[in-house]
């Protein structure tokens, strides 16, 4: 990809995290950039398309998370750190996808499923299969878990996942997921 491509891409993603998607328009990353719009075009037809090579690496991930819920019920650990990973890798993205109901849109048509319906599958995954009402809740609990950890983690080393946090987070997610003794 080109260093143009790249700088078009980092400045939208500051943008978008900043404004939001539809707060965000062509000029404005095309004067952070200090080009015209039609040269910007020149890289992108629009600014779906930005929006499309921003969110291209989570979008594979998500395919790939499906794919393996999709092949049976993947093993806690392993879907967990799917996940871990995913939020790592997508940091600077995670705002505006928590955000920007129009991103989220968008994520939901390059999808096979909506991101709610694979939400729903993952919880049902850990949760294991004749869950009841206290699995379904420890996995939710387990899966907000990771996101809010690995986020923190990846604050408190300036912007990457030490091998040892990741493994204390999925230490962690994994013992929420463990039924407790009633005290």
């Amino acid at each position: 990809m080109s260093q143009t491509r790249e700088r078009i891409l980092a400045i939208a993603r500051e943008l978008f995290a900043r404004h939001g998607y539809t707060g965000t328009t062509n000029a404005d990353i095309a004067r952070e950039l200090g080009t015209t719009t039609a040269a910007l075009y020149y890289h992108f037809s629009s600014k779906a398309a930005i929006l499309d090579g921003l969110l291209a690496e989570p979008l594979a991930a998500y395919r790939r998370i499906i794919e393996c819920l999709d092949t049976g019920p993947p093993a806690p650990a392993e879907l967990l750190g799917a996940f871990i990973d995913l939020a790592a890798d997508s940091r600077e993205l995670a705002a505006l996808i928590d955000r920007d109901p129009s991103v989220l849109a968008a994520i939901d048509e390059r999808l096979p499923r909506t991101f709610e319906a694979m939400t729903e599958q993952v919880i049902a995954a850990l949760a294991g299969p004749d869950a009841d009402r206290g699995a379904i809740l420890r996995a939710h609990a387990a899966f907000a878990a990771i996101k809010h950890a690995t986020m923190a983690a990846l604050a408190l080393n300036h912007g990457t996942l030490d091998p040892a946090d990741r493994a204390e987070i999925l230490r962690t997610a994994l013992g929420i997921l463990q039924p407790t003794a009633a005290g």
